[in-house]
């Protein structure tokens, strides 16, 4: 599988221009992720640490790690064997804030394009847009935290197109299997865990910025009733947390009642 660099959006703490694109980036993950051929996985802070520490086959996700200081969240849109790869490069480059951002590198690598544009204080960049296409792959990651600036170059390094899709998968096999209904929800949700031999732990929810609205624990049973209608109407990020440490993401709309 051709080797490429990963496009590396961080969406937390956005504010004015990059704040609004940030919706622009989830509609276009949401409008792709499902189609044939795109792997797509939400990693928050704590999944990534039981994805990065746990004993499947080595992608160099340590030292992503080490590279990454404070992780908030990482979604990842990734797809290979594409006849469009480069109008998705496209489409993807309309939506970057450049009066918010400054771009930091371009490179041009055969059919390839890479381009970063990051927003640095002290350094530290605390939010970037690193957008990759070529003809068949294409790489999309939504990614919120810390990067040493000195580290961009060895960041990039770390990712092809089929690591990504390795850590969309393993994320999956670390996570719990559970329901939230309804989904779309007015507020009051019913969450399922369907795992008889765990039991829920904990609950958090993170909006589309990046922030924790909700954070609580759970009674140790696998049916639950859960009430939400105190946040404003949106898109959210839902993680369970089970007894025997598994960790799993999903997306909930809250529509207005």
């Amino acid at each position: 599988m051709k080797k490429m660099y990963l496009l590396l959006a961080l969406l937390l703490g956005m504010t004015g221009a990059l704040s609004a694109q940030n919706g622009a980036f989830n509609d276009f993950i949401e409008h792709h992720r499902r189609e044939p051929g795109f792997t797509y996985a939400f990693l928050s802070k704590e999944v990534f640490e039981v994805v990065s520490k746990t004993t499947v086959e080595d992608k160099d996700w340590k030292k992503l790690h080490n590279v990454v200081q404070q992780i908030g969240s990482l979604s990842i849109l990734a797809a290979d064997s594409l006849t469009e790869g480069r109008a998705l490069y496209k489409e993807a480059r309309r939506l970057v804030p450049t009066d918010a951002v400054d771009e930091v590198l371009t490179v041009r690598d055969g059919l390839t394009d890479v381009r970063i544009w990051a927003r640095e204080e002290e350094g530290i960049i605390s939010d970037m847009v690193l957008l990759v296409g070529s003809p068949e792959e294409f790489v999309l990651i939504c990614f919120s935290g810390a990067i040493d600036l000195g580290n961009l170059s060895e960041l990039a390094a770390l990712f092809d197109a089929e690591t990504a899709q390795d850590l969309a998968r393993a994320s999956a096999a670390v996570a719990p299997a559970f329901r939230i209904s309804p989904n779309p929800s007015s507020g009051p949700i019913t969450l399922t865990l369907e795992e008889e031999q765990d039991a829920p732990r904990r609950i958090s929810v993170t909006d589309q910025n990046g922030r924790q609205v909700l954070n609580q624990p759970l009674e140790a049973v696998s049916t639950q009733n859960i009430d939400l209608s105190g946040l404003p109407s949106g898109l959210y990020w839902l993680q369970l947390e089970t007894e025997k440490g598994k960790i799993g993401v999903k997306q909930l709309q809250l529509i207005p009642r």
